[in-house]
């Protein structure tokens, strides 16, 4: 086996981005697999910040802004959370 496998988030704001650190080309699979996990982590995350969004009285058309969407795609999405 190779060196560890990490994940690095680089930058911040706008220019944010996730590096892979490691020997990931060795085992794509897994690589997928693990992507898979940060997204529904990232997604969990994103359904409570519109949840407390919304509880401390934003807009759907300030969620959607932030959202960098409109506000009848941010309900669509997220209006069940609520």
């Amino acid at each position: 086996m190779g060196g560890a496998k990490r994940l690095r988030i680089v930058g911040h704001g706008e220019s944010s981005r996730l590096r892979l650190v490691g020997d990931w080309g060795e085992r794509p699979l897994e690589g997928i697999r693990e992507a898979r996990r940060l997204e529904a982590a990232l997604d969990k995350m994103l359904r409570d910040q519109v949840r407390q969004a919304k509880e401390a009285g934003c807009s759907w058309t300030d969620i959607g802004r932030a959202l960098g969407t409109t506000k009848q795609a941010a309900w669509e999405r997220f209006s069940g959370e609520d």
